[in-house]
């Protein structure tokens, strides 16, 4: 192995990452005020929308462990670059999909090109600072990246209201283009070691195996990826909620998605500003607790008050939002903090973990047909239990 001279403007750099990683987000969410439009040209269900939600998900959990050792193994950069050229192939073909079977298969397409970005940005940020600057590094990634689900569905519904669905894949299209030239002139490489043994999938297995045994990376990953499941599950179901449920339209539903989002936003901006003074990893207790307060309140009431009015429900999912946004880059922290030279696989590793996650909650919300505050409430609070239950393992194992 050889250390590689690290050169990086640090505020640049969160930015960049920040833009990086809003490319799934803008993936995943600017196309969903085109579901009723989708779901009108394909003949479908509404709610059979949702699978494109799945097979990007499984195609970006994939994407990850393929990924992760080959930015171990040629650094971060060039295996970036050709990530984002498949994007954007991927990404026009949506455009002209005539079916949903083909949307699906494209869309798992779309995340393979997209996977690279993920992995590449919390590899960088284990490169580029110190552990105890990690925390704080990875809420303001988060905070850039925040901003994506507040203006994508707007951003959608505009395109959704001004042309049509396809037009929204036109403009992702051109917005991985700029990443491309921003990572292409403005991003260097910053891998610490770069392995010089031979990529193989013995190898591979060998490095993943290290990661996943080591339990301190395991049992924080999956209480992640549980607190993440949470937004996801908001972002797959909100279409059917808003615009189902209780018949808003497309336009308004922009906006009452982008105030829910918001929460996720004040919530990684806000927990940037609490480590300073407060540990990440007690950090990570307080929301964990705050998560299921909050997701089992929801529920009750929603059982309870028939017919719950959409103003309430916008409010409660602001602060459930909100509550992810104080635990899940405690749980990135806490789960890569014991790893140097395969920062790469164990990113992947936990990505994956994520995005494994969520492509169940969001297969779970597309079977479920027409959710309802209730159904979705209580999915949230189940997620809840369980982050709860890993995180707190996880600090019994560290003990």
């Amino acid at each position: 192995m050889y250390k590689i001279k690290k050169i990086v403007n640090k505020s640049f750099l969160i930015v960049v990452l920040g833009l990086l990683a809003a490319l799934s987000t803008l993936t995943i969410a600017m196309y969903i005020p085109g579901f009723h439009q989708i779901a009108n040209d394909f003949q479908v269900k509404e709610s059979q929308i949702a699978f494109t939600l799945t097979s990007y998900f499984i195609g970006i959990t994939i994407g990850q462990l393929v990924y992760g050792p080959i930015i171990d193994r040629f650094g971060r950069k060039i295996p970036l670059l050709i990530s984002l050229i498949l994007y954007i192939l991927t990404t026009a073909l949506c455009s002209i999909s005539d079916s949903l079977d083909m949307m699906i298969s494209v869309r798992f397409l779309q995340a393979f090109g997209a996977s690279a970005g993920m992995v590449s940005a919390l590899a960088i940020i284990m490169d580029v600072f110190e552990p105890q600057h990690r925390a704080k590094a990875f809420s303001l990634v988060m905070t850039v990246l925040g901003v994506a689900p507040i203006v994508s569905p707007s951003l959608g519904s505009f395109f959704v209201a001004a042309y049509n669905w396809e037009s929204v894949f036109y403009a992702l299209t051109g917005y991985g283009v700029l990443i491309f030239f921003l990572v292409f002139f403005f991003l260097p490489e910053t891998i610490l070691y770069k392995s010089q043994d031979k990529l193989s999938g013995k190898l591979i297995l060998n490095n993943y195996g290290k990661v996943v045994m080591n339990k301190t990376f395991s049992l924080y990953a999956i209480g992640g990826s549980f607190a993440n499941s949470v937004i996801f599950a908001f972002v797959a179901a909100s279409p059917a909620i808003f615009m189902g449920y209780y018949g808003v339209a497309p336009k308004q539903f922009g906006l009452l998605y982008g105030i829910s989002t918001t929460g996720a936003l004040a919530g990684n901006y806000l927990n940037g500003v609490l480590v300073k003074k407060i540990h990440f990893k007690k950090m990570m207790v307080i929301g964990s607790v705050l998560l299921f307060v909050l997701t089992a309140g929801f529920t009750v009431v929603a059982y309870w008050v028939n017919h719950l009015p959409f103003e309430w429900v916008v409010v409660a999912l602001f602060f459930i939002l909100l509550s992810v946004g104080l635990i899940y880059p405690n749980t990135v922290t806490s789960a890569l903090a014991p790893f140097k030279e395969l920062s790469g696989s164990a990113s992947a590793i936990n990505g994956s973990f994520m995005m494994g996650m969520s492509a169940f909650i969001t297969a779970v919300v597309g079977v479920l047909g027409r959710p309802t505050p209730f159904t979705i409430s209580s999915i949230m609070m189940a997620a809840s239990v369980l982050v709860i239950v890993f995180v707190q393992l996880g600090k019994l194992y560290e003990k």
